[in-house]
């Protein structure tokens, strides 16, 4: 094997001014490539940042239209709650139209002769009315058919006289007579 011999005919000063230029230069191409990458990565964050505003004002404009959209939809809702609940009391009113001449048709059934009806309040509950009856007789074998007969139908339930008063009352020649007074309380739920 051969080997071959470096002959240098520079002057080391010649040299010296190569090595020099040669590391200036790539010192200056490290620093171009170091700023050339920041201003690279800087303009990358801005047009990224740009993009990112646009983006965010783009989706300002969308909330404030889905704001308005919700809105509307909530106040749609509103109506369509306020709209059921009259259609239930639409459909209340039609399935109870006839309630109130059956009650009467059935106490006027029951109620026996020695027996009148003075005062007739009622409470409308879920699927039954509540009765408030307050009622006169001329004696307690009425008031007991009263109540018993209200017992035995099946339209009236949880029959319960609240009072009872006696009151006397002239009449002409014949003497005094005594009216009682009572008060009963039933359900009433309409046969089908």
């Amino acid at each position: 094997m051969v080997k071959m011999i470096k002959i240098n005919l520079l002057p080391k000063e010649i040299e010296k001014k190569v090595t020099l230029r040669e590391k200036k230069f790539l010192l200056y191409v490290i620093v171009l490539s170091v700023v050339g990458g920041f201003l690279g990565l800087c303009f990358f964050k801005v047009a990224q940042y740009t993009r990112l505003r646009k983006q965010l004002t783009k989706i300002d404009k969308e909330l404030v239209l889905l704001g308005t959209i919700i809105k509307q939809v909530d106040e749609i809702e509103k109506s369509k709650e306020s709209l059921a609940k009259n259609l239930d009391v639409i459909g209340s009113l039609m399935g109870n139209r006839l309630i109130y001449p059956r009650l009467l048709e059935d106490l006027a059934r029951i109620v026996p002769p020695k027996v009148w009806v003075t005062s007739l309040l009622t409470k409308s509950e879920s699927d039954f009315l509540t009765i408030t009856i307050e009622a006169s007789s001329l004696d307690n074998y009425a008031i007991a058919d009263f109540i018993s007969k209200l017992s035995e139908t099946n339209s009236f339930s949880k029959v319960e006289l609240t009072r009872i008063r006696s009151t006397e009352r002239k009449e002409g020649e014949e003497g005094e007579e005594v009216i009682r007074n009572f008060g009963i309380t039933c359900e009433y739920r309409q046969r089908s």
